[in-house]
């Protein structure tokens, strides 16, 4: 026997809190609202050089000391920024030869995974919940 899945959790808002006929839908992380800088974590000196190389059209991008290699981007307040970091990561994953990264941004970490075959889009999962989108479907 199947189980029917668990409709998605919406938040309980005031009443007169959001205008009349506004679209209510569960909150998602990756909105362009409240933007916080990405961090990817990167494995070594080349890869950390290729993935600025990308990034520094886009993103003001540095480098974060500490015990990893981490790279911070900082997404624009304005503007669709989503589908362009996830296509530069992607990128950066297929040029460094990697399988994967792992991405922080607002309190969550996503892992990004190139597609084992071309014809497929990479993944993108929440790694502190469950999976979210998929990078083709942006």
């Amino acid at each position: 026997m199947t189980e029917a899945p668990a409709p998605p959790l919406l938040e309980r808002r005031k009443r007169g809190s959001v205008p009349r006929g506004a679209r209510l839908g569960p909150a998602t992380t990756w909105s362009s609202r409240g933007v916080h800088p990405v961090e990817i974590v990167v494995h070594d000196r080349d890869s950390t050089r290729i993935l600025l190389e990308y990034a520094a059209p886009l993103f003001p991008a540095e480098v974060v000391s500490g015990s990893a290699w981490t790279v911070r981007l900082q997404p624009p307040t304005e503007g669709s920024w989503i589908p362009e970091l996830l296509s530069l990561i992607l990128r950066w994953l297929e040029s460094a030869r990697l399988p994967c990264a792992k991405v922080l941004y607002g309190g969550r970490s996503y892992l990004i995974r190139t597609a084992p075959d071309i014809g497929r889009p990479g993944t993108v999962t929440d790694i502190t919940s469950a999976p979210q989108l998929a990078a083709g479907r942006l």
